[in-house]
């Protein structure tokens, strides 16, 4: 297909699951024939830690420097204006016919770059979308209504819901994200760990961890924190973990969480809205957001429940894998992708 489809895809000095579906979208529109690449601020950045065969990626540091002026709403000066002048000499010249593919977090920035370039908007995380806008503006215009818009695409049902809610008569799209099944599988190498992502709510897993300490955590029982990972170390972990906590406060879907359950962990943790349509209670804990003591009361309680009778919460740990990996799998995540992309191309060329 002639159409370049370029994903802006932010900078991020961690391995994030927003940028890692960047980049897998990019790999299944290429090999089903779409003209696509990931479009870096940085000269020479790729992601080396996505486990893939080579990605296309192009460089626009003006595109990125823009983006960043308009979303703090920086009155560009003489000086600045020579900074875009020698970017853009370094930059990727984005074709007039082409897409642009952007995620929410720039908020209302996204119809205002590239302004002769149809836009489609990759949103991860809805509850972002708003992100720079004022409470004292009413805005008639947005991204997500602009006539250059031609489609907005999220990866859940709350996602898909909160938009269409937000927003009357857009075109929004979903897809199902998909895991990746030969990383993230059911182990029977399971030991007493319970891990973790740092990263998520650090207030919140701060407490609950130093809770279980001074409550007398036993010592058979190990806490494995898991930040810094390359996919396949961040599924070795799942794989020999019993739980995994879930930290996520109003997330678009919340992907971790899908692939320690493809790994055969019992949840326990918030379903941060996102995880509404895979937390169930057959083989997961939904904790009230933000109720700590509620949180390290069911850790105890199913620390208890495994020394007791291990097999039957083994069994739970397998029945979350074949739920995550029989409804979240890569064959439906590329056929809804194709899928979305071929209505999306038909309505460009019109």
């Amino acid at each position: 297909m002639n159409t370049k489809i370029y994903f802006v895809c932010p900078n991020n000095k961690q391995a994030t699951g927003g940028v890692k579906q960047i980049y897998r979208q990019v790999e299944i529109l290429s090999k089903n024939g779409f003209n696509t690449c990931v479009l870096h601020e940085k000269i020479g950045k790729k992601e080396k830690w996505f486990d893939s065969a080579e990605i296309p990626i192009e460089y626009s540091p003006v595109l990125f420097k823009q983006l960043k002026y308009m979303f703090y709403k920086r009155k560009i000066k003489f000086i600045d204006q020579i900074k875009l002048f020698f970017l853009e000499k370094r930059s990727k010249k984005i074709e007039k016919n082409a897409i642009l593919v952007l995620p929410e977090i720039y908020g209302d920035c996204i119809h205002r770059i590239e302004p002769s370039v149809k836009k489609v908007i990759f949103n991860q995380g809805c509850y972002l979308t708003f992100s720079g806008y004022s409470i004292n503006k009413d805005y008639e215009v947005t991204p997500y209504n602009h006539t250059d818009t031609l489609a907005t695409i999220v990866a859940s049902h709350d996602a898909f819901n909160y938009l269409t809610f937000a927003f009357a008569q857009v075109n929004i799209q979903k897809i199902t994200l998909g895991i990746n099944d030969r990383i993230f599988n059911y182990s029977t190498g399971k030991q007493k760990q319970i891990c973790f992502m740092p990263r998520k709510l650090t207030n919140d897993l701060t407490q609950v961890i130093n809770i279980l300490k001074q409550r007398g955590l036993k010592e058979d029982w190990k806490l494995v924190p898991i930040d810094n990972k390359s996919e396949k170390e961040v599924a070795e972990i799942m794989k020999k973990s019993i739980f995994f906590l879930n930290f996520n406060r109003c997330e678009g879907f919340g992907l971790p969480a899908v692939e320690a359950m493809a790994c055969g962990c019992y949840i326990i943790g918030y379903h941060g809205q996102g995880g509404k349509e895979y937390f169930n209670p057959n083989f997961s804990s939904i904790i009230e957001d933000g109720n700590i003591i509620q949180y390290v009361q069911k850790i105890e309680e199913m620390i208890r429940l495994y020394d007791l009778n291990p097999e039957k919460i083994l069994q739970k740990g397998k029945q979350a894998s074949e739920f995550a990996l029989s409804n979240y799998s890569l064959e439906i995540e590329e056929k809804q992708t194709v899928s979305v992309w071929k209505k999306i191309i038909e309505k460009h060329l019109k």
